[in-house]
């Protein structure tokens, strides 16, 4: 096959946080490095911006959707005059996307603009004397492995999203695509190398670390089978049983079920988070995850002025008559043991950030503001669409309820049958009280030590040691459980409960949300497979296709990828 070449732009952004540029926007890069570096804080800024860039790739958005929008547990339904945005959300949802989807264009754009911040600012800042500016070769040797390391972390996403992608290592370089084994090979290689120049824990949330890197190593392997066609469990299991016995760092499973979610919060670290990036109000904001889940009318129940788009929910598990649905995939809700902590209807407990539950589900109160913190039971929150003045309750269905009584549902439960109070609500990344300067204060848990324990688990049980499997998996699973509940919840005390459909649902409750749900159904042969209102791919479509306006602008040297 004819390999083509691609041309990428280079961009030096300032350090705004707001928003990031496009590939095909005007760049402005002709700043010279010697007279922005002119300060110890210009050179932090200058490394701190493609974390930021990071930060936005991973959790606000495009690359969030394709993840999780194209699997079986969330969805962006069209609520009555709202949500249709195009049909894109149906087509998302069916796996009836092209290579104009919107989103797959990000998928591609996001990663490569972090790439090229990655490779423009170590460009700049290797030739610099740091000693000018109060720091050492040791400071500038810890950043430029930082930035190599976080170079290998974006080009994880073009591998899996698209397989075959150009390799960029200089500004303005023009190189073919690359095989996925290549692309594998390269991040293989990066990781390896910048590990041993890495701190062990980080001093500082969000900079890579040994545990972080070692981490990325152990993605990449368990996924080599459907990457590459190569399968590298042994390697997985070899680096996650390195990671859990300290050798790249101390980490330990939290032991309450918020804690990896709450990390940030009135300074809280919670020692499960071996990769995490921080949030703070109006400078690093935590703000797509709550606009596009949350109803316009949360931020009555919540201590907020922020109104939220009222789009992704859970996938149902109930159809219109209340019966649990029977697709083996999907109504994630339902997945969750009716004793689990996770399942209460999430309500904050204190004023100092205190919370529990992970779901919105049933009738919508108002805040407590004379207390400071939960809900006032006697003021109940309405709705402004279908429920204009009547009272907001979240259900776990789809369809058209303020129209049965004329004599709907005739169309069934579908992506563009929803209305404004369909499906639960996720706020497993908590929204705490503003008026206590908690909100948007929790990060992002990119990678926890409970996925360590899972990759490793999943290893064993492929290796048919499903006794090991069964013990991993307890160790993260019983803090969601009281010590009366947990016997009846243990693999370890019911190992016949352990099976492959219960390991992917096992999976979908341990990580709901957190962007891991589309590859782990890939790597179990089930992302083709029917749930709620999506029949099976007639086609493969686990890997997106290379987006139309990536081969447009360089018809030349981009080519489809044969998907």
């Amino acid at each position: 096959m004819k390999k083509g070449k691609v041309l990428i732009g280079i961009a030096i952004l300032a350090a705004s946080l707001q928003g990031c540029v496009k590939l095909d926007e005007e760049l402005f890069s002709e700043i010279p490095a010697e007279g922005y570096y002119n300060s110890k804080l210009s050179i932090q800024a200058a490394v701190a911006r493609p974390y930021e860039h990071g930060q936005w790739c991973g959790w606000d958005g495009d690359r969030w959707i394709l993840q999780e929008l194209s699997a079986d547990q969330f969805v962006w339904t069209q609520k009555g005059k709202h949500g249709y945005d195009d049909g894109q959300w149906i087509r998302m949802h069916g796996h009836n996307w092209d290579v104009r989807q919107g989103q797959i264009y990000g998928g591609w754009t996001g990663p490569y603009q972090g790439i090229m911040q990655c490779i423009q600012i170590s460009n700049d800042i290797k030739d610099l004397d740091y000693s000018k500016f109060g720091m050492t070769e040791a400071d500038k040797k810890r950043h430029l492995t930082e930035l190599r390391t976080l170079r290998a972390w974006f080009y994880i996403f073009l591998l899996d999203f698209f397989r075959k992608v150009p390799i960029v290592e200089a500004p303005g370089e023009l190189k073919a695509q690359s095989e996925p084994e290549e692309v594998f090979a390269y991040i293989e290689k990066e990781l390896k190398e910048t590990i041993p120049d890495l701190p062990k824990n980080s001093a500082v949330p969000g900079r890579w670390d040994q545990g972080g890197a070692a981490a990325l190593l152990v993605r990449i392997y368990l996924n080599a089978e459907k990457w590459i066609g190569k399968p590298k469990y042994v390697e997985c299991a070899q680096v996650a049983q390195d990671i859990i016995n300290g050798k790249y760092g101390d980490y330990s499973l939290d032991a309450d079920y918020r804690g990896p979610f709450r990390s940030g919060v009135g300074g809280y670290r919670s020692p499960e988070n071996i990769f995490e990036f921080p949030h703070k109000l109006d400078i690093y904001n935590f703000g797509w995850m709550y606009n596009a889940m949350q109803h316009y009318a949360m931020r009555y129940a919540f201590d907020n002025d922020w109104g939220g788009w009222n789009g992704i929910h859970l996938t149902p598990s109930r159809d219109l008559n209340g019966n649990i649905y029977t697709d083996k995939l999907g109504k994630p809700y339902e997945k969750f043991a009716a004793t689990d902590k996770r399942k209460q209807t999430f309500r904050t407990i204190s004023g100092s950030g205190d919370y529990e539950g992970f779901f919105m589900i049933g009738q919508l109160y108002e805040y407590n503001t004379a207390r400071g913190y939960g809900y006032d039971s006697t003021k109940m929150v309405n709705g402004s669409e279908e429920y204009n003045g009547k009272p907001l309750k979240f259900v776990d269905q789809v369809g058209r309820f303020s129209e049965k009584p004329g004599g709907r549902w005739a169309e069934g439960s579908h992506v563009a049958t929803g209305e404004e109070n369909s499906g639960v609500r996720l706020l497993k990344f908590p929204w705490l009280q503003k008026s206590k300067g908690l909100f948007m204060a929790n990060s992002a848990p990119e990678i926890r030590l409970a996925e360590i324990y899972y990759s490793l688990a999943e290893c064993k049980y492929r290796a048919g040691d499903k006794a090991g499997a069964a013990a991993l998996i307890d160790a993260v699973k019983k803090r969601n459980f009281s010590t009366a509940n947990w016997p009846a919840q243990s693999y370890v005390a019911n190992p016949g409960k352990l099976t492959d459909d219960e390991f992917v649902d096992e999976l979908g409750r341990e990580f709901i949300g957190e962007r891991h749900r589309r590859p782990d159904l890939i790597r179990w042969n089930r992302f083709g497979s029917s749930w709620w209102d999506k029949p099976a791919d007639a086609k493969d479509k686990t890997v997106f296709p290379i987006p139309q306006k990536a081969i447009d602008a360089n018809p030349d040297y981009i080519k489809p990828n044969g998907y």
